[in-house]
């Protein structure tokens, strides 16, 4: 992609013409510095080297310009960790907003090195890291030195956000183009579709938790934005997406009105000049997020003619079977028995099993202690209830069959099971070599332990909770070592990993659990 790609189309700074020449002595500069690297980790082809200068470029001018893409990132760290750049800058070192320095450049190239070959552990003070971090900001400080203080990308940020789909413009650009996310965001792509369709760009902007301390494409907009804290706090609820199957009714430019087949609640959008597309008892299957007051189409719609009482109801049923935890958005009531009903397994679990987190030898033997848990249970309820579950459930025995999948059975390198009392169960492998590892406090780890607590680390069913729960028993010591950490008085980096790599599990969760 060419730089001009990137930029908000219709929008010009005065300072916007210098860029692409900048990129290009940066790329000269990095091709000096990559021939004085010590190792091949972060080897940089010419394609590699183009990405990165183009990237640094727009860190710069965001900074020169007081844009606020990187002003929010460190906000929010600055919250989080207490400490704006963690595992980059000095605890409580005093820098310039404003200011192109080695420890801003240090933590931008740390992270996306690693989202460029996800791959790649790359400790935080690698001997390479430092070199570009010695060379860069004199650099681009005396090349941004010589143009104006105006960006296109400010004038485009900076425009109105009166309706929801100005900000929803901004949330696409910024998550597609912007120097912060676009890696991560062709990262998604190739994980998903591989191809940026319409919905697949919404889950990623809306809903997606990146490399950079977990944060989405809403919270640093949200906070970059001249808008309310009202509204910022409305813009990082987009991620909770009200999707469902919605009845058309009232319709009139610029407005129309649905009922959710799901809650049968009302809901009034905001739909412009585009009311023609949906006909009064229409069905639309899509996503609704709030503005203002308001409601707004977010990501693409499936319209379906109307239909009859009985489908509808058959709609619902199937909906709250496949995706209930997304009903829980909008469902509280529904939500409050789900949390109820995992509360209820929780104390069953760990009256069973003398405790929330247990270990098996391998996957056989930890499905017959979970059949064995809920079949003594449903033997010691009362039979009235028994009888009900097994014909709500279609049932042939008085508890439900578990099915497992076959490379779990077959794991025999150690199973953990620990019981989340907010969500439900969390199962994982190789659990032998993740608590040897932890035993030996970050002295002479196999490799297998490493990869296994880095495993741990990265798996995005495996919460915080789970990890802390080890922690608390044998340190961090281990998860340290495995991820090149050497400096662990900066007590932050757990957390800067967890929410790195698990940031879901910090936005509001509701229970694995299904309900009709």
């Amino acid at each position: 992609m060419s730089f001009q790609e990137h930029r908000p189309p219709g929008f010009i700074g005065k300072g916007d013409q210098y860029l692409p020449k900048i990129i290009h002595n940066l790329q000269i500069l990095l091709n000096k510095v990559h021939e004085s690297f010590h190792y091949n980790s972060l080897y940089l082809t010419n394609t590699k080297i183009e990405q990165i200068a183009a990237i640094l470029v727009e860190f710069a001018e965001d900074l020169y310009n007081d844009i606020g893409i990187w002003k929010s990132l460190e906000k929010y760290n600055g919250e989080f960790f207490d400490n704006s750049l963690p595992l980059s800058q000095p605890q409580n070192a005093d820098i310039d907003q404003k200011e192109i320095n080695k420890y801003r450049i240090h933590h931008l190239l740390w992270v996306l090195f690693q989202e460029i070959d996800q791959e790649l552990i790359l400790a935080p003070h690698q001997k390479d890291l430092h070199l570009l971090t010695e060379h860069i900001p004199e650099f681009l400080d005396k090349e941004f030195s010589k143009i104006p203080h105006d960006s296109g990308i400010k004038h485009f940020l900076t425009t109105s956000n009166k309706y929801g789909w100005d900000v929803k413009r901004k949330l696409i650009w910024l998550g597609r183009h912007s120097y912060l996310f676009r890696t991560n965001f062709q990262n998604y792509i190739e994980k998903n579709s591989g191809k940026p369709d319409i919905s697949v760009i919404d889950d990623f902007i809306c809903q997606d938790n990146t490399a950079w301390s977990g944060l989405g494409v809403i919270d640093i907009l949200a906070a970059l934005l001249n808008i309310t804290h009202k509204q910022q706090k409305e813009l990082r609820s987009w991620y909770e997406r009200h999707f469902a199957y919605y009845k058309v009714g009232f319709r009139k430019n610029p407005m129309m009105e649905v009922v959710n087949l799901i809650n049968n609640k009302p809901y009034k959008i905001r739909v412009g000049d585009g009311c023609e597309q949906f006909k009064k008892g229409m069905v639309v299957i899509g996503s609704l997020i709030p503005w203002d007051k308001e409601w707004y189409w977010s990501g693409s719609q499936s319209l379906i003619d109307e239909i009859g009482e009985e489908d509808v109801q058959e709609m619902k049923n199937e909906f709250l079977q496949r995706v209930s935890n997304v009903a829980y958005r909008y469902c509280d009531q529904l939500a409050q028995k789900a949390r109820d009903s995992v509360k209820n397994h929780y104390n069953n679990f760990v009256n069973f099993h003398g405790d929330d987190l247990i270990t098996f030898p391998d996957g056989y033997s930890m499905a017959a202690a979970m059949q064995k848990q809920h079949r003594l249970q449903y033997e010691s309820a009362p039979k009235d209830v028994v009888s009900d579950v097994m014909k709500k459930h279609d049932l042939k025995n008085p508890y439900p069959k578990y099915s497992y999948p076959e490379s779990l059975l077959e794991s025999d390198n150690g199973i953990g099971v620990f019981f989340n009392p907010d969500e439900g169960q969390e199962i994982m492998r190789e659990f032998n070599d993740i608590i040897n590892g932890f035993q030996k406090k970050g002295v002479n780890l196999t490799e297998d332990e490493k990869e296994s607590i880095g495993g741990f680390i990265f798996s995005d069913v495996i919460s915080p909770k789970f990890v802390y729960k080890l922690v608390d028993k044998y340190g961090d010591q281990s998860i340290a070592a495995s991820f090149l950490i050497k400096n662990t008085n900066d007590r932050s980096y757990l957390e800067f990993l967890l929410r790195r790599y698990k940031g879901h599990f910090y936005r509001k969760r509701y229970p694995g659990i299904s309900f009709k």
